[in-house]
């Protein structure tokens, strides 16, 4: 007996029902940067062997659930669509670390994308087992604090001060400065509570709107904002000019391709401005450093080891360098934030507890 044939409507509504979720459920979760990793080197592997490609992700989707699945699937679904790999990376969002998206794109442009993915997967795997990932981790937990801080915050305005304001008013208490600006603020901040979930929106909606504007990244790249601090970016030129130089490309050709493969306008400007730079018959690596990407010592060992032929080794090196460098100023600055947001919450704790309760020490003085 087919129970299908007899119960249609269920079992269609059970495929559906199937479909849904399947569609839904596997946008929760989190793809964690080993996973990342992973489809990566698969990439690499893939590319290098000139494997079919969509054979290998279709053999690697069967053997993974959740969102990483799902997103795996839509990276499929794209190259059988005829999307080329790097487009279809730059679509998915973080299906491959951040930092390897600049590389991979390069790579593509300039026809050295094995290469390209390859030593991305390298650097990515290299920054796994070396980089403090508890950097991710203070922004929740600063961001945690916050939000606690704020709920305290709003539940003092809104419950506990007013009955303090009443006793005060019914004894008729002088008040002291600190507590007569406590009140003013907790009165402002109960009537025009309406105004930082706007603040938060508007600059939400701003920073898409930058995003929108290839002002700001697309990827969450630490770096998010060259056009504050465009060295951030020199470990990734470094390694996209020494995949160019390993594959025996001339360097002129990589910086052609740099000028249009970011959409971020200052970066885009940039390279722009240096690849005119070298059009003219300036030395390209000071013309880096004048745009900020390199320092003097820096230009000083690229040109020696230029002329010593052993250019390659040397960019791999200075972008590793950089690279530690500036998570090293990072995790410093860290260092310094967290006592600094430790001392600013007690200052803030204290000032409530002084502004509200010294009125009530003296109220209790004058009744005994």
């Amino acid at each position: 007996m087919d129970l299908k044939s007899h119960f249609p409507s269920f079992f269609e509504f059970g495929r559906s029902s199937f479909l849904l979720g399947r569609g839904i459920f596997p946008l929760f979760g989190r793809v964690n940067y080993s996973q990342q990793v992973a489809l990566l080197r698969i990439l690499a592997v893939a590319a290098e062997k000139q494997l079919p490609l969509l054979d290998v992700l279709e053999t690697f989707e069967k053997d993974i659930r959740g969102r990483w699945r799902y997103q795996v699937l839509r990276l499929i679904d794209l190259l059988r669509s005829g999307v080329p790999l790097a487009d279809a990376l730059e679509t998915i969002p973080n299906v491959i670390p951040a930092n390897a998206f600049f590389l991979v794109k390069a790579g593509a442009e300039s026809g050295t994308l094995p290469s390209a993915l390859a030593l991305a997967a390298e650097v990515c795997a290299e920054q796994r087992n070396e980089r403090d990932f508890l950097r991710a981790g203070f922004v929740l937990y600063f961001g945690i604090i916050l939000l606690v801080l704020t709920f305290i915050f709003g539940f003092i305005c809104y419950w506990i001060i007013p009955k303090l304001k009443h006793i005060f008013h019914e004894f008729d208490m002088p008040l002291p400065d600190l507590t007569i600006n406590i009140i003013q603020t907790s009165d402002w901040v109960v009537k025009y509570y309406w105004v930082f979930p706007v603040i938060g929106i508007l600059i939400c909606l701003t920073h898409l709107l930058l995003i929108r504007m290839d002002f700001l990244e697309r990827r969450r790249h630490w770096n998010s904002f060259p056009g504050l601090y465009p060295r951030g970016r020199a470990p990734d030129v470094l390694r996209f000019l020494h995949v160019t130089t390993e594959s025996g490309r001339p360097l002129m050709g990589a910086f052609e391709t740099l000028s249009h493969t970011t959409r971020n306008r200052y970066l885009s400007q940039r390279f722009d401005a240096i690849l005119g730079d070298i059009r003219k018959g300036n030395d390209c690596w000071t013309a880096l450093h004048d745009y900020s990407l390199l320092t003097p010592s820096e230009v000083r060992l690229l040109q020696s080891a230029q002329r010593a032929g052993n250019l390659s080794w040397a960019l791999k090196a200075i972008a590793k360098s950089i690279e530690r460098r500036n998570d090293y100023r990072i995790a410093l600055i860290r260092e310094y934030v967290e006592p600094a947001m430790i001392v600013c919450i007690g200052c803030l704790v204290g000032a409530f507890v002084v502004g509200l309760f010294l009125p009530l020490v003296n109220l209790m003085h004058s009744l005994a």
